[in-house]
């Protein structure tokens, strides 16, 4: 019996105005999930898990994409998939895509399928929707190659890491709050499907400045780059304690702030300039006068998936 380990990093999507475009991985949380071969002559996926996930593969972000590799390379095998959850879920921090993509990574591994990295991300979309009804690639896309990626294509899938020649640290304000079954998918239908031509301009530039301000090692245009007209703007009934953040963030010289993926948590860049201890004082003051407790974590931007053969 042969069995691997696939590990893969948190994450946060959108990352400003890039909507299901730009993505960071960073090593606050992983998910860590362990495949075996259980037997030949019958293809089927058993999930196991101590959290309070669905064990039908169809509706879990493990279990879904294992089974499209299963289908599309006409194997017939039990597979066993035990997923060790490491990053909370509902929370923006890319629960769901970190498990999807170290299923795939485990069972490249297991089969010797030799997949790329965006094969590993075009099967992983699919525990997206397993779990949100959606396929959205950018937290797969930056659980599987690490660092800050740009989802470039749907169809086909394609990925590029955008190089980061700007010195800063991570840091996740998360809110402890039962955000509720379907929270993504409740964030994804607030987004507008009509928007004037003008906020799509000035997201643009928000978008190009972003890019541009990592490339070019230039702090000013990451800080204006991390803004958002239309979807951060949309959501704000979701969480409505994150314009106090930003401010509080912003004042003292955060490199940059935006909402995490859907949110509620909040990612926060910072550098040797920036007063972090006076964020998370003030930080955790707001939240308690939203009425909950926020936890702020530093971290650093995390590399892609990583996978072991134990046996």
């Amino acid at each position: 019996m042969r069995s691997v380990r696939a590990i893969a990093f948190s994450s946060s999507a959108n990352l400003g105005a890039g909507y299901d475009i730009l993505s960071m991985a960073h090593m606050a949380f992983s998910d860590t999930v362990y495949a075996e071969i259980v037997s030949r002559g019958e293809r089927k996926v058993i999930i196991e898990s101590e959290s309070a996930l669905p064990v039908d593969p169809d509706r879990n972000a493990a279990g879904a994409p294992a089974k499209a590799v299963l289908s599309e390379f006409g194997l017939d095998y039990v597979i066993k998939i035990r997923v060790i959850k490491g990053i909370p879920f509902g929370l923006g921090l890319g629960s769901s895509g970190a498990s999807a993509v170290a299923s795939v990574a485990a069972l490249n591994k297991l089969l010797d399928l030799n997949l790329s990295l965006e094969d590993i991300v075009r099967f992983a979309v699919l525990g997206e929707k397993a779990v949100s009804g959606s396929p959205h690639p950018d937290n797969v896309a930056a659980s599987t190659f690490g660092g800050v990626v740009a989802v470039t294509s749907h169809n086909p899938i394609k990925v590029s890491k955008i190089p980061v020649n700007l010195d800063f640290r991570v840091a996740l304000v998360i809110p402890r709050v039962n955000t509720g079954e379907g929270k993504t998918k409740k964030a994804r239908e607030l987004v507008p499907q009509m928007i004037e031509i003008s906020k799509m301009v000035e997201n643009s530039r928000y978008l190009s400045s972003f890019i541009l301000g990592l490339t070019q090692g230039n702090r000013e245009l990451v800080k204006y780059g991390l803004n958002d007209s239309i979807v951060e703007k949309s959501r704000e009934p979701m969480y409505p304690h994150y314009p106090k953040i930003r401010e509080i963030a912003l004042k003292h010289d955060a490199v940059g702030v935006c909402v995490s993926g859907a949110g509620p948590t909040t990612l926060l860049l910072y550098d040797n300039k920036t007063d972090l201890e006076s964020i998370k004082r003030e930080v955790s003051h707001t939240c308690e006068q939203f009425g909950f407790i926020c936890q702020l974590v530093s971290t650093e931007i995390g590399g892609g998936v990583r996978v072991e053969g134990l046996n």
